[in-house]
Order: structure tokens, then C-alpha cells, then sequence
């Protein structure tokens, strides 16, 4: 039934008149000082260009017909989503929406809770090496995505270093190897969890103790502290990992190529779009379907997150942080950290390892024929990658 502007709460019609009247002083504010007018409109001026112009064009290619003869109101076309509904494409089209979802729950799962481990162990235990772990727990953010599921495909692959050489498994027809949707999260969720380490650990370390001390000083065990005062207060920083890690996964290319075997996900359909195909239409219309989950997944972070208030104290943390000592709590958390860690130096010393090997899974003898091999006909892409990255970074 249509609701009539009467029908409307004159509350709600205030405080929406006052939030435009509010909007408007703030601005007129602004633009008493010119620089940060300039700013403003700087700032503004590129995100449209950069950001807001090239998705409205990238969407919008997604409802037009290939063909350019013509005003774009004849061309208006929904023949790549509408194979979601075909009786012929629609299968294939709704496994693999499928299996990107999969792949980004999965990812942003276990991310988070890798990545909250690492956080509790670095700020609530006493554990040694703390500084090195902080290092290695960051190696995955700045090394390319793809070089963790090269190095997993080095050490767990069907001829790895650890599954043939060590374990002695053979992979037959059919079997259950490292490519496919298990190895995809497992190398996402080493690549993608530094970035939920980073969030969480920054949130445990502005908690408030004096919180959980009062807690405990009124008869409160150690997991009805955590559960009632500790996790609620993590709650932005948890649902904000996810999110990211969701994102993250979801347009994550290099690792789906490399390790996702006959799992396809939406990433690399739209590189095949472009690359194989020069279908920029279809590339566009699925490049629509893969926002579709993540604005979803924002709304809810969003919803669910703003519904509470989480603030503890103003300020910063009156005390030092409080420490477990409890072995029960502790060694579990420092255990796998500490495994995490020899995992992530294992992967990318299998990089350097296999740089040097004649023949990764045959002959390891040492050589340095790849290096030469790098310098002489590799040299230019290394250079331009160089250049590229230097460029971008200011």
C-alpha cells in the first residue's frame, strides 16, 4: 500500500531537514578556507573519475549489445545474465556463483580466525620472538598473491616436495590433490589473513583492561571474561576482517589461475572474458554479478555492527594490557602461531629453493641456469614491474 507524505512522522521529517540544514553549514564552513575547499573538490574530482565513472561504465557495458551502430537506448541488452536463467548456460553460470560465494565465506572464515589467533597470541601472551612473528605474519601482504599458491603447488602438489618426496603419495585419475576448492582457501587464507591480524590487533591492543580486571575482581572466569566483555568489544574489528577478506578473495585473479583447478570462479571467468574472448560486454556483466555479493555481505557488516554501541572508555587504555598465563589458554594459541609461522617461511623458502633447482621434483641439483635465464630474457619485465610499482606508490 502507498504511504502518503502525512502518513510520514513529523519526527522523522525533522531530522531529516535538519540533517540537510546541518550538511549545509558544515559546508558553508568548508568553504570559507580555500585550500581545503580545493581539497574538497580535489579529492572529489578523482574519486568520480577514478572510481565512480569507471564503475557506472563498467556496469552499465554489462546491459548494452556488443554492437556499437547506434544510440545506446537500442543497444540496452541482458543476454549475459540472463544465462543465469537459461536452461543451457544456467547451470554452469549458478555453480560457479556458487563456488565464488564458497570460496569467499570459506576464505573470510578462516582468515579471521587465523588472524585472531596470531592477534591474541601477539598481544595477550607472553610468547618469545614476537618481533619476528609481527614480520612473517606480514610477508603474505606484500609478496604477489600468486606466489603463495606457486609454493604450495611446490611442497603439496602432485609431484611437491612434501606429498611425493616425503610422504611418498602418488595422485592418480580422479584423486583428491591440491587443486580444487580445498587448495584455493587454504592458499587464500594464508595470502588474505595478515590483513585481519592487522584489524584485530589493533583493536585488542585499545581495549580497555580495567574492563576485564573489574570482571574478574567479581568472580568471573577467564572464558565468561572473554565471551561477555572482550569478544563483544571485537566485534567492528571481526566483522570488518570478514568483510575484507570476503572482498579481497572474491577479486583476488592470480591464486583462482594458478591453484583452483576445475573449481571456476567469477575472477577468472572475467579474465577469460577479456583475454581469451574480447567479449568486454560479457566481462562487464559478470563484473556485475560479483559486486552483487559484496555489497550484500557490506550491508550486512553494516547493519549488524551499527545496531550496538562498542565503546568502552575515550581515550587511550588506562593500564597495560592484561597477559594469560593460564597453559591451557596459552600453548594452544602460541602452538599455532608458531606453526603458521614455519608454514609461511616453508612456502616462500620453497620459492627461493626451487630458483635454484635443475628440476623441481626430479633433480634438485643447485644451479643457477634460471637466474641467468631471468637476467637475459626476463630482465625487461622485471624492470617495467619495477618501474610500474615505484610509479603507483606515491
Amino acid at each position: 500500500m502507498a504511504v502518503s507524505a502525512q502518513s510520514v512522522p513529523a519526527r522523522e521529517r525533522a531530522n531529516w531537514r535538519s540533517a540537510v540544514r546541518r550538511r549545509y553549514r558544515e559546508f558553508a564552513l568548508i568553504a570559507r578556507d580555500p585550500v581545503l575547499m580545493i581539497s574538497l573538490l580535489f579529492c572529489g574530482l578523482f574519486l568520480f573519475m577514478f572510481v565512480v565513472y569507471p564503475l557506472f561504465r563498467g556496469t552499465a557495458n554489462g546491459f548494452l549489445d556488443a554492437d556499437r551502430s547506434g544510440p545506446w537506448y537500442t543497444r540496452l541488452s541482458v543476454e549475459y545474465l540472463g544465462r543465469y536463467f537459461d536452461s543451457y548456460y544456467g547451470p554452469f553460470a549458478r555453480s560457479v556463483f556458487v563456488d565464488t560465494l564458497v570460496m569467499g565465506l570459506l576464505t573470510a572464515t578462516g582468515g579471521t580466525i587465523l588472524g585472531f589467533f596470531f592477534a591474541y597470541t601477539m598481544v595477550r601472551a607472553d610468547v618469545p620472538f614476537k618481533r619476528l612473528i609481527h614480520l612473517l605474519a606480514l610477508v603474505p601482504t606484500v609478496s604477489p598473491p600468486f606466489a603463495i599458491a606457486l609454493s604450495t603447488i611446490l611442497l603439496f602438489g602432485r609431484n611437491g616436495l612434501v606429498t611425493r618426496k616425503i610422504l611418498g603419495f602418488t595422485f592418480g585419475p580422479g584423486s583428491n590433490d591440491i587443486y580444487g576448492m580445498d587448495g584455493l582457501v587454504f592458499v587464500q587464507v594464508i595470502t588474505f589473513f595478515s590483513v585481519a591480524y592487522l584489524i584485530i590487533r589493533a583493536m585488542l591492543e585499545r581495549l580497555d583492561p580495567s574492563m576485564e580486571e573489574a570482571a574478574h575482581s567479581l568472580g568471573a572466569g577467564k572464558f565468561h571474561i572473554f565471551r561477555t566483555v572482550t569478544l563483544p568489544l571485537l566485534i567492528p574489528g571481526i566483522a570488518g576482517s570478514f568483510l575484507l577478506l570476503f572482498v579481497e578473495s572474491l577479486a583476488d585473479l592470480g591464486n583462482p589461475l594458478f591453484i583452483a583447478g576445475n573449481t571456476t570462479v567469477l575472477s577468472a571467468q572475467i579474465f577469460l572474458a577479456v583475454a581469451g574472448e574480447y567479449d568486454y560486454q560479457k566481462a562487464s556483466a559478470l563484473a556485475f554479478v560479483l559486486l552483487l555479493p559484496t555489497l550484500v555481505v557490506f550491508l550486512v557488516q553494516r547493519y549488524y555492527v551499527t545496531r550496538r554501541s562498542y565503546v568502552s572508555v575515550t581515550g587511550k587504555p588506562t593500564g597495560g594490557q592484561i597477559l594469560v598465563k593460564e597453559a591451557w589458554i596459552r600453548w594452544p594459541f602460541i602452538l599455532i602461531t608458531y606453526a603458521m609461522c614455519l608454514l609461511i617461511v616453508a612456502l616462500y623458502l620453497a620459492i627461493f629453493v626451487g630458483s635454484i633447482s635443475a628440476a623441481w621434483g626430479v633433480d634438485y641439483t643447485p644451479t643457477l641456469e634460471w637466474w641467468k635465464l631471468m637476467v637475459t630474457r626476463g630482465i625487461e619485465s622485471v624492470l617495467d614491474t619495477t618501474f610500474l610499482s615505484a610509479f603507483a606508490t606515491p
